[in-house]
């Protein structure tokens, strides 16, 4: 159980982090009725980019703009999807994923001509740092920019890297025949403890959730990014901008990574059930092998429940020396992998490298609660069976 709770929350971890490190938890953005790589521009100098305490969530804001266009080198062709970053772009985030080379320079006049791409679009296209590349966009006319490719990336998410590559911001103001004081929009990346979301939540939400009132579990089920971007809307002063969580923004990925969460609560369901099962067929043996004693004992004047609470500490003891060896096992085999990545993963088809591990003790400590009350709950059932042993033939059964 260690395990599995470990390698789910640590899975879910890293994939939200990846996602949220690349695309931000919430985009600001003129309203439009597509999603098209083709933005309208909005005023840089908003309320909330220039004072703080509009959004006071926020850890970090910065300003970007998306332009579609074509990659060309001399043997190939690609289409690209260019993100402008500018100086106040937070590389805390992004920097982790940068697999070589280096981050776009701060001189606005170098970093017009850097370009950094994803690994997956250097092997595609046979690239490497310092090669020269240049892309196409398309309008009234065919414009043509040229780059030197600085810097290589890996998120290990397949959906973003195949499309999207780094350069100046002032590259897309230009294309778009916009002054520096216009942008695409805006990311907020949130602190971190605006993001706290209970897993017992969660838990109670999967097994009850279809038994709550809609309007109850409707509030329940309310995410605190999707609370935070409604509270942001309302707080703007410009009508014209849209908040979107990146929930919105890529569904699909959300939607698998909660599914993971059923996943764990029936891992877990089925291996208390398997432990309860145990213990309850030890305490039986236990019984049967001692129903001599029983017999004696009774004889001697010892009441049914006595002996029932000898025999249920004695189901403890083996109980907690299981939980002791099972913590010792489970965290030990945690800890190998958390730093030394024993087990690999093909991240074409998991986003990530190696099994990823996010120990939580107060996770650890719920589970050996939780185990240890199930168990000896159930372990009152086959207790019961002392009450029916009759002394004489007790002591006769052999």
């Amino acid at each position: 159980m260690i395990i599995a709770t470990s390698l789910i929350n640590g899975f879910q971890k890293e994939i939200r982090n990846k996602v949220f490190g690349f695309w931000a938890h919430i985009s600001i953005v003129p309203f439009s009725l597509t999603k098209s790589f083709e933005e309208s521009g909005t005023y840089l100098y908003q309320d909330f980019y220039t004072d703080k305490r509009v959004i006071p969530e926020a850890a970090h804001i910065q300003a970007v703009a998306i332009k579609a266009g074509l990659l060309k080198t001399r043997d190939a062709f690609e289409g690209i999807a260019l993100k402008g970053i500018g100086n106040d772009f937070n590389t805390t985030f992004f920097q982790p994923y940068l697999k070589e080379g280096v981050m776009l320079s701060t001189d606005s006049n170098v970093s017009r001509k850097q370009l950094i791409v994803s690994t997956a679009t250097a092997k595609r296209m046979d690239l490497k740092l310092g090669d020269k590349v240049t892309v196409n966009f398309v309008g009234n006319k065919i414009r043509t920019r040229g780059f030197n490719v600085c810097g290589i990336y890996e998120t290990g998410l397949d959906e973003f890297d195949k499309q999207f590559a780094l350069s100046s911001i002032s590259v897309i103001q230009d294309l778009n025949n916009w002054g520096r004081d216009t942008v695409g929009g805006f990311e907020i990346f949130l602190k971190e403890n605006n993001l706290f979301k209970s897993r017992a939540k969660a838990y109670f939400l999967t097994v009850f959730g279809a038994l709550l009132p809609s309007e109850y579990a409707a509030e329940l089920r309310t995410d605190p990014l999707d609370k935070i971007a409604d509270d942001i809307y309302y707080r703007m002063s410009n009508a014209n901008l849209d908040v979107q969580t990146i929930k919105y923004q890529n569904p699909g990925i959300f939607d698998w990574l909660e599914l993971q969460t059923m996943n764990e609560l029936i891992i877990l369901s089925l291996m208390i059930i398997v432990a309860a099962i145990n213990m309850m067929t030890a305490l039986l043996i236990l019984i049967l092998e001692r129903t001599n004693m029983i017999g004696i004992l009774k004889a001697l004047g010892s009441t049914n429940g006595s002996i029932r609470k000898m025999f249920i500490y004695y189901a403890l003891v083996i109980i907690g020396g299981g939980l002791l060896i099972g913590n010792v096992l489970g965290i030990s085999l945690c800890l190998l992998q958390k730093h030394y990545q024993l087990v690999k993963l093909p991240q074409e088809s998991y986003y990530i490298s190696s099994v990823p591990i996010d120990l939580n003790l107060a996770w650890i400590f719920t589970l050996n609660l939780l185990t240890l009350f199930i168990c000896t709950l159930l372990l009152l059932l086959p207790s019961r069976i002392i009450a029916n042993i009759s002394p004489v033939k007790a002591i006769r059964f052999d």
